[in-house]
């Protein structure tokens, strides 16, 4: 049975209903400030307004002749009773509402016109509790339908409160209103110069979709009418000025009461918001309007008498209550298992130290959980902590003043100091300055070490340690100039490395397994000393003090001997104990540091080291110099002979070592000899890897070639729980041997020695790291001479080492080093391998970067990047001011000449859809480039009838094969650019009536930047073609399965377009509507499923460093495909077709989102 609608409800449509509908693609593109001024004209507004007054019981005011007539006399008397009809049940309004939202198509529309009619009955009647609660009752209504959009709501509410509580004089008369309709219902009249001559107030938010608020009040005095002061008596003088003063106050307790029912009214809204997943930038604008209102809870009338309101005022039960609302909706904000707001915004706001706090418990028990969280924090700081930077990558950048006659490259590497120090005028000083006037044993000392204690437990980038550290007097001579930044002095990180040795000491004879830390530790004390920033002399000096004077019983096993037997061949380190005056004394206290190690696991790996390692220290030193031979222990070089015995019986016979069945006592003894015979043990680990023998790789059907080409044959890679207890120096021997095999040898190398060859560089990542790009240069000086060569380092680039690049802070140069490579590839003839596997690796890198770069190492010229990367360029810089803004002014200066590098050579032009997503610096930047997609459909009709025929004598089926050179030769690039394009339309729904073999021909022949023209240009037509056969009346259904067949066989039939540059291509195209379609078929289709889930089974596991087996290399040709594997011998170690698919995942995930395709983005 369907409901009647409620009596006194418009039932027929508005007669602005037409007008609105023929309006309304015009209102949807307006401004957000002219769509709210719309919502205070829209037709729909007085049907809702008329709605909520009739639940709430307000009837419109009835004029009638009576109120014109003269006034009665005092002896006529009238008692009246006002008649109104009793509200609706509540229970009927959602009803009545919806059949108002029937006679409206525009529903976003509506909502907004809803939201603002709800704002202003908010301010109107909230001091009236029925009508409050009905309020209240609508909102839970309208939320429990989701029609209520609380991220548009709540900012709009609160802003217009604001407005609200603006005081009169301030130029903002709403609160006069407010007070008049609180008088009005609460029996009060205030005195009529408070009523203001207006009712009507502009919101303060711009973007609220509440334009106006119309307040209930009286109406304004008359201007004629004459002033009641100016006739009165001058004796009546001194009761003027008591009355005004009582009206005053009257006047002051009338607005405080409105306030305080507007914010109780307001808190309980919220607490109704805050059930529902609010966006953060609203959980931020609630949380500052709570902190202001409690922060300013006793603030009075402007005007009022101070003296009179701080004696005789006292919070009253109103204030309380709206205070105990805000309160709840602080907790509820800062709840610990929700985490609306972090708890520490409390702690920044300086809440518990506002001058008047008011005799609340509730309100102190919040401020004393500020105070203990405070003092909870307190544990771990000291004064002055405000001067301390901790090592991080999200320092700021370093002050502009300390970057002048610095090279803008340079310049984005560099970040704030770790720590400020003022001089004694006060200004901050800087390097070299900073680090010499701190004293030792000052609380600016200990605040200098505490940096560097807390970066040797976290271990920041050596980028890090080379831009904070200054090298050791002793080892000044060659140094350059200062570096800017550089903050501590070798007498400070001496200090803190000790203080480390001490704290893993602590830690090892705790019982507690450590022995990662003391790798990584091993690790930077290798590069800090190899740097010089460390004096070895001075260093074993202070370290020998403190073991034997501070710290005597700390020193139980043998990690301090270890931890200098890494070290012991380094080159600063070797000269001081030959050539330095001291180095007798040096030698005898290194040795004094031996301890006789007694471990309860005799064959654990980790004790034969530290057992044999004071021999293999003692056999190092007696090589070194014969001077100090006498003070060796002989007893330690006697046991060095059971190294030799137990090499030659394991290397016996020239057997190769099985390091996959290598028990733990083998292992420990093999750390031993990587120590004392680092190049034996590195030839056996070479041997190991090349054990299985070379095998020929036959050449492909397309490649004619009598060249041979030898490959390794695969074996286990060595396992990472092995190589990481190698010395360092054994690990340089193998980086180094190993690249000579790869990059300079005749023979194609192992994935097992590429992998171990990774594993080697992570290990010591400040040890060993070294930039690959350099290694190649180094050589060959033509790497392009060698593709094989770089061809694998892109591959190990992309695959393995991007997360090691990006935490030494190198991916910015490694950007421009592979872009210049790609600038000198695009244009070569059929080079597409290489050329798509180092813009597949530009993409990752510039997906990586998270903050400003230069696009251009001289930052100058237009950019030397592709058309693709130029389109991820300007998206990730969209992501980055986004996500982490615009940290300098510099930045902002250099943005908009970034955009004209890049702008210089794309083609693209955003859409719309997508620009509304981009911060509105950038949007506003490329908002008025021109549209190019209508000229490129023009240049296409106009070229579409040559590029046919071009296309039919080329690919149909009974083409001349000698066609083929005459096209690639001396066919226009105007034209080539639509091949595609044009085997498209031949094709359409019948891909095999072309000649596939003929245009896979071509298109390898072309340049790799031919292909990409012809991908973004194919894309066009095939948007354009789509409209078209859907405007002739043809079915959606069947021209998607035309475009599914069309693209199979570009893809997966032929092979013969890359599908990551495809998919890019049909999602920079959003604004078609159809484009977003064919990507979710590509997507679905079975021959991407299967061809992503054969990669993930012949990669394994994502942690590749944690794999024992054998690699299984897959065939190039089903690795990437005809297009990409056409004249190509070298074969594949990780790429895929798949894998060039993980930047572009992401930015096909975005464009779904962002076109509310979210079941897709799922």
């Amino acid at each position: 049975m369907q409901r009647a609608p409620t009596p006194g409800l418009p039932t027929q449509p508005h007669p602005e209903m037409e007008q609105m509908n023929s309006t309304h693609q015009q209102q949807h593109r307006t401004s957000s400030s002219s769509s709210s001024r719309a919502h205070n004209f829209h037709p729909a507004r007085r049907a809702i307004l008329d709605l909520f007054n009739l639940y709430l019981g307000r009837s419109a005011p009835q004029k009638s002749d009576e109120s014109i007539r003269e006034p009665p006399n005092k002896t006529q008397k009238r008692v009246t009773a006002i008649n109104r009809e009793l509200p609706p049940p509540n229970e009927q309004f959602l009803f009545d509402f919806g059949h108002i939202l029937s006679q409206f198509p525009d529903q976003e529309q509506l909502r907004a016109v809803t939201e603002s009619v709800l704002i202003t009955l908010v301010i109107q009647c909230c001091s009236h509790a029925p009508r409050a609660e009905f309020l209240l009752f609508a909102l839970r209504s309208l939320c429990n339908i989701g029609y209520i959009n609380w991220d548009t709501f709540l900012p709009s509410l609160l802003s217009s409160v604001s407005s609200a509580e603006s005081p009169v004089g301030q130029g903002n008369q709403t609160v006069a209103a407010v007070a008049s309709a609180t008088s009005s219902q609460s029996g009060v009249l205030p005195p009529s110069n408070a009523v203001p001559p207006s009712t009507n107030f502009q919101s303060s938010n711009p973007a609220s979709p509440l334009p106006s608020i119309h307040g209930i009040g009286s109406p304004a005095q008359s201007g004629a009418e004459p002033s009641s002061c100016a006739t009165l008596s001058p004796m009546k003088s001194n009761d003027v000025i008591c009355n005004g003063q009582q009206s005053a106050r009257v006047n002051l307790s009338v607005r405080e009461n409105a306030i305080s029912s507007l914010r109780q009214l307001s808190c309980k809204i919220i607490v109704i918001g805050l059930d529902s997943n609010l966006k953060p930038v609203t959980r931020a604008d609630i949380f500052n309007h709570m902190l202001n209102w409690l922060t300013n809870w006793d603030q009075k009338q402007q005007g009022a008498d101070e003296i009179d309101s701080v004696k005789f005022w006292k919070p009253d039960k109103a204030l309380i209550e709206w205070l105990h609302n805000c309160l709840d909706v602080i907790w509820l904000l800062v709840d610990d298992n929700k985490c609306r707001v972090p708890f520490y915004e409390l702690i920044r706001s300086g809440l518990q130290f506002i001058d008047n706090i008011p005799d609340d418990e509730a309100l102190f028990t919040l401020i004393l959980e500020i105070h203990k969280r405070r003092d909870m924090m307190a544990k771990h700081m000291l004064m002055l902590d405000q001067h301390l930077h901790c090592p991080s990558f999200g320092t700021p950048r370093l002050l502009p003043q300390a970057t002048t006659n610095i090279s803008g490259e340079t310049v984005t590497n560099m970040r704030y100091s770790p720590i400020t120090y003022p001089s004694v005028l006060g200004e901050p000083l800087h390097g070299e300055e900073l680090a010499t006037s701190i004293p030792r044993g000052s609380v600016d000392w200990e605040r200098a070490l505490r940096c560097l204690r807390h970066a040797f437990r976290n271990t920041p980038s050596p980028d890090w340690w080379r831009r904070v550290l200054l090298l050791a007097p002793c080892h000044r001579l060659h140094a350059q100039g200062p570096t800017p930044g550089a903050v501590f002095t070798s007498e400070m990180i001496s200090e803190a490395t000790i203080d480390r040795i001490v704290e893993l000491l602590k830690l090892t004879n705790s019982e507690t397994n450590c022995w990662q830390e003391w790798l990584i530790f091993s690790d930077v004390f290798f590069f800090l000393m190899k740097h010089g920033c460390i004096d070895f002399v001075d260093f074993v000096d202070k370290l020998v003090t403190r073991l034997q004077d501070g710290d005597q019983h700390i020193l139980r096993t043998n990690h301090v001997t270890w931890l200098l037997a890494q070290i012991i061949r380094v080159e600063l380190v070797m000269t001081a104990l030959n050539t330095d005056s001291r180095k007798v004394e040096t030698t005898r206290k290194i040795l004094s540091f031996h301890k006789e190690d007694r471990s309860s696991d005799p064959n654990n790996p980790q004790s034969i080291l530290l057992d044999f390692i004071s021999s293999c220290q003692n056999l190092r030193i007696w090589s070194l110099n014969t001077s100090t031979r006498e003070y060796l222990n002989n007893e330690q070089l006697q046991k060095g002979k059971q190294i030799d015995e137990w090499w030659r019986q394991v290397s016996k016979g020239e057997r190769i070592m099985d390091y996959m069945n290598m028990d733990e006592r083998s292992i420990g003894m093999f750390w031993v000899v990587s120590y004392t015979m680092a190049q034996p043990a590195c030839e056996t680990v070479m041997n190991w890897l090349t054990s299985a023998g070379v095998t020929e790789t036959l050449p492909g059907s397309s490649i004619q070639s009598n060249e041979r080409l030898m490959m390794m044959q695969e074996v286990s890679p060595l396992p990472i729980s092995l190589l990481s207890g190698f010395s360092i120096n054994l690990c340089l021997k193998l980086a180094y041997q190993m690249e000579e095999s790869m990059f300079n040898g005749q023979v194609v190398p192992s994935i097992a020695m590429v992998e171990t060859y990774v594993r080697v560089l992570l290990i010591a990542p400040h040890a060993l790291f070294r930039s690959l790009m350099t290694v190649l240069t180094q050589k060959n000086q033509n790497p392009l001479s060698k593709p094989a060569a770089y061809i694998l380092v892109f591959e190990i680039l992309n695959y393995r080492l991007l997360s090691l690049y990006r935490y030494q802070g190198k991916n910015k140069g490694l950007i421009h080093d592979v872009t210049k490579m790609i600038a000198t590839l695009k244009g070569k003839r059929g080079d597409h391998r290489a050329f798509r596997l180092a813009e597949n690796l530009c993409m990752n890198l510039i997906l990586s970067m998270r903050e400003f770069f230069y696009v251009k190492r001289d930052g100058k010229g237009p950019t030397e990047f592709t058309e693709t990367l130029n389109r991820i360029t300007v998206t990730n810089l969209a992501i980055i001011i986004k996500t982490r803004g615009i940290a300098e002014v510099e930045h902002l200066l250099y943005l908009q000449t970034m955009l004209e590098q890049i702008l210089a050579t794309s083609q693209h032009t955003w859409s719309e859809k997508t620009l509304r997503y981009f911060p509105s610096i950038l949007r506003d930047a490329l908002a008025g480039r021109i549209d190019k997609r209508g000229l490129a459909v023009q240049a296409w009709q106009q070229a579409e009838t040559t590029v046919i025929n071009q296309c039919t004598q080329l690919l149909s089926a009974s083409a001349d094969p000698t066609y083929v050179m005459t096209y690639i030769n001396h066919s226009f690039p105007q034209h080539r650019q639509y091949l595609c394009a044009g085997a498209w339309i031949l094709m359409y729904g019948h891909p095999e009536s072309i000649n596939s073999l003929h245009l896979g021909r071509v298109l390898r022949e072309f340049s790799p930047e031919e292909v990409t023209a012809n991908i973004y240009t194919m894309v066009d037509v095939l948007l354009h073609h789509f409209n078209l056969e859907l405007q002739r009346g043809r079915s959606l259904q069947d021209l998607m399965i035309k475009v599914t067949a069309n693209l199979t066989f570009f893809i997966w039939t032929h092979e013969l377009l890359p599908l990551d540059i495809l998919l890019l291509a049909l999602i920079d195209r959003d604004d078609d509507p159809y484009a977003l379609r064919i990507v979710i078929s590509i997507l679905e289709s079975k021959d991407l499923q299967q061809r992503v889930k054969a990669y993930t089974l012949n990669r394994g596991l994502p942690q590749h460093w944690l794999f024992t087996g054998t690699f299984k290399r897959v065939e190039l040709q089903k690795a990437l495909g005809n297009h990409l594997s056409w004249k190509e011998r070298y074969p594949t170690f990780f790429d895929d077709i798949a894998a060039r698919l993980l930047p572009v995942i992401p930015q096909i995930v975005y464009r779904f989102i962002e076109n509310d395709f979210i079941d897709a983005a799922d």
